[in-house]
């Protein structure tokens, strides 16, 4: 039996062959080129789309994230550009580039791994997830980050990056885990291969599906709490301090 694509911490989603959207929906893809794996997983399967009604945006791209918003403040140019309009669902997938430090003015830096760290970036998640909801999305998933087995550097920081982003379910976010192994990742040990992008893509089908087919979900009511948990390891950093400004 095929590995499910996403494995969901409160309920099973079913996958719904017959189920079809009755009026279109919109999917836009939020992140990094992890999220740009979601798009082209379900962009290279027409058939998906159009089975489920889906009309798929793009607002994912590469090399972002929300730690160096002095290289490119992602969250402003989806909270200012006009022109990418709204989404019905937002899938948010993001992190692999934002184990780096957080400029906190003054060239002064929060180290990745440190506990100040950990919430600045919590804070980072759940105001760019109130964005997404005041502005541009009816409903936000966040895909938490796999495990990266074949990479020691991000596999290392694996839970940690997963407690810091499950913040987002408190503004909101819905947070699924992604069930990756080790057949399941291209050669950089990052990014899905092929048939893994397939799968992830109809895995979101199927979720846009069955929430569509039922106005929602409560599935966020077992993920939400006032002070999400941080992990409080204080793991090595071993990030490249790159790149410091006099660098």
């Amino acid at each position: 039996m095929p590995r499910a694509a996403l494995v969901v911490t409160c309920v099973s989603i079913q996958l719904l062959s017959a189920l079809q959207v009755k009026a279109a929906v919109t999917v836009a893809t939020v992140g990094d080129s992890l999220a740009d794996a979601i798009y082209l997983g379900l962009k290279l399967q027409p058939d998906v789309l159009r089975k489920n009604g889906i009309n798929l945006v793009r607002w994912s791209r590469p090399k972002i994230g929300l730690t160096r918003i002095d290289y490119f403040d992602y969250a402003g140019w989806l909270r200012d550009t006009k022109e990418i309009g709204n989404a019905d669902f937002c899938v948010v997938e993001m992190g692999a580039n934002d184990l780096q430090s957080i400029s906190t003015g003054d060239q002064k830096w929060l180290r990745v791994g440190t506990d100040a760290w950990q919430h600045a970036y919590s804070d980072r998640v759940q105001a760019l997830v109130k964005l997404l909801k005041a502005r541009r999305c009816g409903t936000v998933v966040w895909l938490l980050q796999p495990a990266y087995q074949k990479n020691r550097f991000l596999g290392q920081y694996h839970e940690m990056m997963k407690s810091v982003q499950m913040a987002g379910t408190a503004a909101g976010a819905v947070a699924f885990e992604i069930d990756a192994g080790n057949d399941d990742y291209s050669p950089d040990g990052i990014h899905p291969n092929k048939q893994f992008c397939f799968k992830l893509g109809k895995a979101v089908a199927n979720l846009v599906a069955e929430w569509g087919s039922s106005n929602g979900s409560n599935c966020a009511s077992c993920h939400a709490s006032p002070e999400p948990a941080l992990n409080p390891a204080r793991l090595a950093d071993v990030a490249p301090l790159i790149p410091r400004r006099t660098e």
